[in-house]
């Protein structure tokens, strides 16, 4: 009996905590698709550790057969070898995106969304934890990527892209 109730109790809480989980939705990405997104890329620079910003543009779609997933095609006017294209999928309980875990959720009163994903990996060969912010409105669009290495206390940001249109 007494495992039964624990049983119980454990499913109860797992049950309560995933459902407080931050969670996305397909239709919290539409907005992102149509007209073409344009902006910069700031990055820190390895191996002079400064600030560099360049123009960034993104076309974003939703895939064809798959309504968790979109196309991102980012674009550089001024560096076209560095185009690229990503398919980004949220999960089917909308908990993860591309292998980031979201941690936080924000509706912005009526203007838009803010959501936190983290991921573990590695940056400049050393342990460390991702932190995305991505800032989603009909006319701006960001993403922000900071880095906190193993043992250290504070992140530091990586890059940002911000785009309008």
């Amino acid at each position: 009996m007494k495992a039964c109730l624990a049983l119980l109790a454990l499913s109860s809480l797992l049950l309560f905590t995933s459902i407080d989980e931050p969670r996305l939705s397909a239709a919290d990405f539409q907005v992102l698709t149509g007209a073409q997104w344009i902006g910069t890329l700031t990055y820190v620079d390895y191996r002079t550790n400064k600030r560099v910003s360049i123009a960034s543009n993104l076309k974003v779609s939703q895939s064809k057969g798959d309504e968790q997933a979109w196309i991102f095609e980012y674009q550089y006017p001024d560096e076209p070898k560095a185009n690229s294209q990503e398919t980004v999928t949220i999960s089917e309980n909308g908990t993860v995106i591309n292998g980031e875990r979201v941690v936080e959720r924000a509706n912005l009163a009526g203007q838009g969304l803010r959501f936190v994903t983290e991921k573990s990996g590695l940056d400049n060969n050393k342990k460390a934890l991702f932190r995305y912010t991505y800032t989603i409105s009909a006319t701006n669009f960001s993403i922000k990527k900071e880095v906190r290495y193993e043992g250290a206390q504070e992140f530091i940001e990586r890059n940002q892209y911000v785009w309008k249109r």
